[in-house]
């Protein structure tokens, strides 16, 4: 049986989706955030960036840390959804009603494909009851399972768990039933709003609809549920910006600060061979002064683009960088960027430091070794 084609409405100047145009925005301040709830960011995250993340960290404590993410994005996707609900008039009584429960689970997936994260349908509904989803090309199976059973508590009002099978390849059904109660994990990975400070950048943006002309490199697959990096042939994923902050404040609850320095060296790896996929190097000889400024200038104007904050500062010195940071997305995850930039441009290894001097600023120093 052929599959149903999809197609996202586009904007005809730019191409961007207007459904990600109309619900996100990308503000002056380095972030990205819900129309329906302004104080709510989304990252743009690369797939490898998660996958890395995660079986890095894993090896390294020992551990698997999957039922935290899962509480944590779970969390996650539930203030989502109920961020629209919320915030629209009269909304909230109306999803007592089952043919609106069914037009809220048809929205999910949409969501689920014009955010990158999969290619979802629904194959049973019961409200109140119980779902079954095929989930085709899960940008991450337990984020995604965590996605589904936090937007059916948000549409349903009470806890439900979950069962997954594969079916096919890169397919699978995720089964969700009301349940009792949650973990009581779940209780300690509630989310938490970082106050945001004001900007002025300034973005090049499409006349039409108002997006970011530098997002052009970002190919929709609306059929596959993806959305792909054109300069790398790699995978991305739009995300609450929230999920691995929480993560990694229960890790750093149970195991000590020692975590942190863990996702630092995680995200330097991976950053690494983030650069040399981009090819930024464009050769094997050391880079000229203005090459060197330029790189790195480059790459940091990636990370308001994709919603991990405003770099208001860059200082290129022999053998340091200094680099500030508004608004920034998380802390140990930009500094683990930085630590990976500076070593992919500058062929040596590196320490990194930072400070916080007021709320929503950082400034870090990388210096070689």
């Amino acid at each position: 049986m052929s599959e149903k084609k999809r197609s996202l409405l586009r904007c005809r100047e730019c191409g961007l989706p207007r459904f990600v145009s109309f619900f996100m925005k990308w503000n002056a301040d380095g972030t990205i955030t819900q129309f329906m709830r302004r104080d709510f960011r989304v990252v743009i995250l690369h797939l490898g960036f998660i996958d890395s993340l995660f079986a890095n960290i894993e090896s390294r404590v020992g551990l698997s840390i999957e039922h935290i993410a899962f509480e944590a994005q779970r969390n996650a996707s539930k203030a989502t959804m109920d961020s629209f609900y919320d915030k629209m008039p009269g909304m909230r009584p109306m999803t007592r009603i089952g043919f609106v429960k069914r037009m809220g689970v048809a929205q999910f997936n949409k969501v689920g494909a014009f955010t990158g994260q999969c290619l979802s349908e629904t194959v049973e509904y019961v409200p109140g009851k119980y779902a079954t989803a095929r989930i085709r090309n899960p940008f991450h199976l337990n984020m995604m399972a965590a996605n589904v059973v936090g937007a059916f508590e948000s549409l349903e009002g009470v806890p439900f768990s979950h069962t997954w099978e594969e079916e096919a390849r890169d397919t699978y059904l995720i089964r969700i039933k009301r349940a009792d109660e949650k973990p009581e994990i779940a209780g300690r990975m509630m989310i938490e709003y970082p106050p945001i400070i004001p900007g002025d950048l300034k973005l090049e943006r499409c006349p039409r609809c108002h997006a970011p002309t530098a997002l052009s490199h970002l190919r929709w697959m609306e059929n596959d549920g993806i959305i792909l990096d054109t300069r790398s042939g790699t995978r991305v994923v739009m995300l609450d910006g929230y999920m691995v902050a929480a993560v990694f404040r229960e890790m750093a609850r149970e195991l000590g600060d020692e975590v942190n320095e863990l996702l630092v060296d995680a995200q330097r790896e991976w950053t690494v061979d983030h650069v040399e996929q981009l090819d930024y190097l464009g050769g094997d000889g050391p880079l000229s002064p203005e090459e060197r400024r330029e790189a790195y200038g480059i790459y940091l104007d990636m990370l308001p683009l994709y919603g991990q904050g405003n770099p208001v500062a860059l200082e290129v010195g022999d053998s340091t960088i200094d680099v500030t940071v508004e608004n920034p997305y998380e802390k140990h995850i930009l500094a683990g960027t930085l630590q990976g930039l500076y070593e992919a441009l500058e062929r040596s290894g590196s320490k990194v430091t930072w400070k916080e001097p007021k709320p929503g600023v950082i400034s870090f120093t990388v210096k070689g070794v």
